[in-house]
């Protein structure tokens, strides 16, 4: 008689073969790896317009890598966390012909930065955060008791995300850098530590509650305040962002390509400023802050590049300006309403 089990062997063998090629018991094929997002920067894919740069923190190179173990548990809560935000942005603003109430003369503002953020995963459950900031804002005056100033804001981001369990995220933000108009060398007023603690908890798969605290000078006389706000997707073409104290934005993505944000926000800052050298190297503060509405449109070509324009009005505001030099008369008030345009270029690499 013929001996059948070496046959018997082969065939098995091919069979476990074929099993584990074909589909999984629950009838689905395992997912294919998505070559064309960044494990770091989370290249976008063109997936769902909610996506941020660190949805796709998880490209699945082979199924137990940690960016794929990362995607199977988190990938999702990422994506719909928070609407499509580059990793990297340069942006420009023009504020034109703009006063403080009852003080006299004008000025025109140009605001320019840059802004990067490198989300680099340590395990399938958090990532740490390195990137850098720079934010300019050029003032030309007329007519006014303050000559033409430059303030400037630069330093670097580091912080960190961590998954507490499937539906509760926590990440922490520091930014320290220097606030100064850059005159007469650096002073250690010059220096500041902004920063922000956000836990985000997710209460149903399309609502995430937001609380947690910040520290900056958006706000003169309460630099420490709660955070408290929501991301709500609405539907897969419809979602309501909101982070009292300082923003608020609805926005319509007829497809992942396109967005329609609407909204509105509170910006500003606190700046050392100082007199020329032979007058003295005198120092003292400044403050500014912009309340502002918008309606916008958000363009994604690519995988890597997106186009981001804003128009709108600024409502409100506070100003406190000063030249540094002691006694001077300072310029102080409500900022009067006023146009203002933005654009913005996005990358992903």
């Amino acid at each position: 008689m013929q001996n059948h089990f070496p046959r018997v062997l082969l065939a098995a063998c091919l069979c476990a073969v074929a099993a584990a090629q074909g589909p999984g018991t629950d009838g689905q094929r395992p997912p294919a790896p998505r070559p064309s997002l960044d494990p770091l920067l989370g290249g976008l894919g063109l997936e769902p317009a909610t996506s941020s740069r660190y949805a796709d923190l998880a490209r699945q190179d082979t199924d137990y890598s940690l960016y794929s173990m990362f995607q199977q548990h988190h990938g999702d809560f990422m994506q719909r966390r928070e609407r499509y935000n580059p990793g990297v942005e340069m942006r420009g603003r023009l504020l034109p012909n703009y006063a403080i109430k009852n003080e006299p003369g004008h000025f025109d503002l140009l605001q320019y930065g840059i802004d990067l953020e490198i989300p680099t995963l340590v395990s399938s459950d958090g990532y740490l955060l390195f990137g850098a900031y720079y934010d300019g804002r050029q003032y030309q005056t007329k007519d006014m008791q303050l000559g033409d100033e430059t303030l400037n804001a630069a330093g670097a981001k580091v912080g960190f995300g961590a998954f507490l369990d499937d539906n509760v995220f926590l990440e922490l933000t520091l930014a320290p850098g220097i606030w100064s108009d850059l005159d007469g060398g650096l002073h250690h007023k010059d220096f500041d530590f902004p920063g922000k603690v956000l836990f985000t908890w997710r209460t149903t798969p399309d609502f995430f509650f937001k609380l947690g605290a910040r520290y900056n000078q958006v706000f003169e006389e309460a630099p420490w305040l709660p955070y408290v706000g929501f991301s709500w997707n609405l539907s897969e073409n419809f979602r309501l962002d909101v982070l009292a104290p300082e923003s608020l934005e609805f926005s319509w993505w007829p497809n992942a390509t396109f967005g329609i944000p609407i909204g509105a926000e509170i910006t500003g800052a606190q700046y050392h400023v100082r007199t020329a050298a032979g007058a003295g190297n005198e120092r003292d503060d400044v403050q500014v802050q912009e309340i502002v509405v918008y309606g916008g449109l958000i363009i994604r070509p690519t995988d890597h590049f997106s186009i981001t324009g804003k128009a709108g009005l600024t409502v409100a505001g506070d100003y406190d300006l000063t030249s540094g030099a002691a006694g001077f008369n300072r310029v102080e008030g409500t900022l009067e309403r006023g146009f203002f345009a933005e654009i913005a270029f996005g990358f992903d690499f």
